[in-house]
């Protein structure tokens, strides 16, 4: 249409008849009131959901620990026993104490009417020192290599035939050579091999004395060997002339 109203055109009757003018079908749009009314929904709860979900995690595992009780307590009892019973697995039982009390209980001088007498086993690694029928003194002792004839103690009954203070005892065999200062000597017996005879051997630990094995190395060339204490008494109990006695 014309900027110009129709009421400043001259309208004649049936003018109207054929006259066209712009009609839109149009509505006004209304999707911006619309949108505010049916979209806007209220946000999502996050938090509430959130703590929601923390809820059923506790309850799940509230759940999971009242239902396991018992499997709990049985591996806290297991570890309890294992704590209790491992030191008496791992604490060796003691075996030597029975030979030990039939060593003492046993009187090896019973038999003997010497005023002076050296017994030595061999077997049991020990000496006793009787007078008469009384042990004046035991100790144990470390013997020679049985299985070298040079280094063996050999076994039957002699006399101490000499007594010497602070010297060295030196020699050779098959195991190689030494040279041993000793505090106290005491020789019964030479024969092709050398000499054979009491001493000490400080050169030991104390735990060596009846504990070591006369088929083993470690044992001795042939001699007694005594701890100092043992070889210090023996040295000014016994005399020349003393009567010493080796058996196994």
């Amino acid at each position: 249409m014309n900027a110009t109203s129709l009421n400043q055109k001259t309208v004649r009757p049936g003018s109207l008849v054929g006259y066209s003018y712009y009609h839109s079908k149009r509505r006004p749009n209304r999707s911006t009131n619309t949108a505010k009314k049916t979209h806007a929904r209220p946000k999502l709860p996050y938090r509430r959901l959130f703590v929601a979900v923390a809820l059923v995690a506790l309850v799940l595992v509230a759940v999971s620990l009242f239902r396991h009780p018992a499997t709990q307590v049985k591996q806290t009892a297991a570890n309890s026993k294992l704590a209790v019973t491992a030191p008496k697995t791992s604490t060796p039982p003691a075996k030597a104490a029975p030979a030990v009390a039939a060593l003492a209980a046993t009187n090896h001088c019973a038999g003997n009417s010497l005023d002076r007498f050296v017994l030595v086993s061999i077997g049991q690694r020990h000496l006793w020192a009787c007078q008469g029928s009384t042990t004046a003194y035991d100790s144990p002792v470390v013997t020679g290599i049985q299985y070298l004839a040079a280094d063996l103690t050999p076994t039957g009954t002699y006399h101490i035939y000499d007594k010497q203070t602070d010297l060295t005892l030196s020699g050779s065999d098959s195991t190689g050579s030494w040279n041993d200062p000793v505090s106290y000597w005491m020789p019964f017996l030479h024969n092709q091999y050398g000499s054979y005879g009491f001493h000490d051997a400080t050169w030991r630990a104390p735990t060596d004395f009846g504990n070591i094995s006369p088929n083993s190395a470690d044992a001795s060339h042939g001699c007694v060997e005594l701890p100092l204490a043992t070889a210090a008494w023996l040295y000014n109990w016994a005399s020349v002339g003393t009567t010493v006695t080796i058996e196994n």
